[in-house]
């Protein structure tokens, strides 16, 4: 038997990011400060939160409004059985905690459109879209060009995935290439003559977590050579890229831009912050404005709100005050009569209407969401805290 000896052993303790910080153009420092908003908790979101908390992503906030079913075991790596029923995003902090507990993480039960502020976006370095329908990345490319932050879209099926790099710095967004199927998958979630919520929702989509947790890593990646200015060795804005796993292939191409697109809408770069949150009125937010700029009319709202429901029959009317994606087309039957109510819709509100009464909050905008007000001649902007 042969003996070796003058073995060295290294007995400096090893670091969480040491093999990290092996790699040639790798920051940590520039991970564990960078703050990501992901869309989505379910097939995808699970893949890219993963990935997100083992590198460690200094910040991740996860929206989602849905709670976990047995059909999620099988694809989403953070789930157990015992958490069917859950929050999906109450259940996926927990998880991530084990992974990471250095990552500082926010959760949000809820809506991308309804509850988090244009401010919580701008406040973000990249967004990541894990989303499965038209309308909720209809709503997120909004907000996300809005708030000029670029966002990384994801989508899946049984054996092919793309990821799609929008910006509003340039090249086309999510909107720009609409084509009539797309939009009549959006208006499906909306029933007529009012486009009230419909009771039909999203087909379901066959995918595995191979397919997942492929595309899920090209998003991750992505990013990081985006937050390491790596441009040049990523996907550009609009660019898209298709993977095929039967046959194996990946196609990159560019989409066409629309000029005429009406979410190409960024906010200016100088805005009002004040001290109120959206628990103050509609009215007290609009002399917050008036004391900015004295020809301030009103206030611009994001969405069309249903103000109340009118019976044409027995003449009956019930206030309602939700934004139109809020109310479902199964309240509108009159409970007296039985006969179909007329929604009255507003988009702007002055200080003469009674909705000026109601707090923001009541009316449906979020926390930290950036107010846009009319004046004759130009926009005025204050975001809440």
């Amino acid at each position: 038997m042969r003996i070796i000896e003058n073995i060295q052993f290294d007995n400096q303790i090893e670091g969480r990011y040491d093999r990290h910080e092996l790699i040639s153009w790798w920051d940590q420092k520039k991970v564990s400060h960078t703050r990501i908003l992901v869309a989505g908790a379910g097939a995808l979101g699970n893949e890219v939160l993963k990935l997100l908390a083992l590198i460690g992503v200094g910040h991740i906030t996860i929206v989602d409004f849905d709670v976990i079913s047995p059909s999620n075991l099988a694809r989403m790596v953070l789930f157990r059985e015992g958490d069917v029923g859950r929050s999906k995003v109450e259940v996926a902090i927990e998880r991530l905690h084990e992974i990471n507990p250095e990552v500082e993480l926010v959760g949000i039960q809820g809506d991308l459109r309804f509850d988090i502020g244009l401010g919580s976006y701008q406040s973000m370095d990249v967004v990541f879209g894990c989303l499965d329908s038209v309308n909720a990345r209809w709503a997120m490319n909004r907000k996300c060009m809005q708030a000029g932050v670029s966002w990384i879209d994801g989508g899946i099926s049984d054996y092919h995935g793309l990821v799609v790099h929008y910006s509003p710095k340039g090249g086309a967004c999510y909107e720009c290439n609409f084509t009539a199927k797309t939009i009549e998958r959006f208006n499906r979630r909306y029933s007529c003559p009012y486009g009230l919520v419909s009771t039909q929702g999203e087909e379901k989509v066959p995918t595995t977590a191979v397919t997942t947790s492929l595309i899920a890593s090209i998003q991750v990646q992505q990013a990081l050579l985006m937050l390491h200015g790596l441009d040049d060795e990523c996907l550009q804005p609009g660019e898209r890229l298709m993977v095929f796993l039967k046959p194996f292939g990946m196609i990159k191409d560019r989409l066409p831009y629309n000029p005429e697109c009406l979410a190409h809408d960024l906010l200016p770069d100088q805005i009002l912050l004040v001290e109120h949150s959206n628990e103050i009125t509609a009215g007290e937010a609009i002399a917050l404005a008036h004391q900015n700029n004295p020809k301030v009319e009103s206030l611009a709202l994001p969405f069309d709100l249903v103000t109340e429901f009118r019976c044409q029959v027995c003449g009956t009317i019930k206030a309602v005050n939700r934004p139109k994606e809020k109310v479902y087309q199964t309240e509108i039957a009159c409970p007296r009569c039985g006969q179909m109510r007329e929604p009255v819709f507003i988009s702007i509100i002055t200080q003469l209407q009674p909705q000026a009464n109601l707090q923001l909050r009541q009316l449906g905008i979020p926390p930290q969401e950036i107010l846009i007000f009319n004046t004759p001649d130009q926009r005025v902007f204050l975001r809440i805290k």
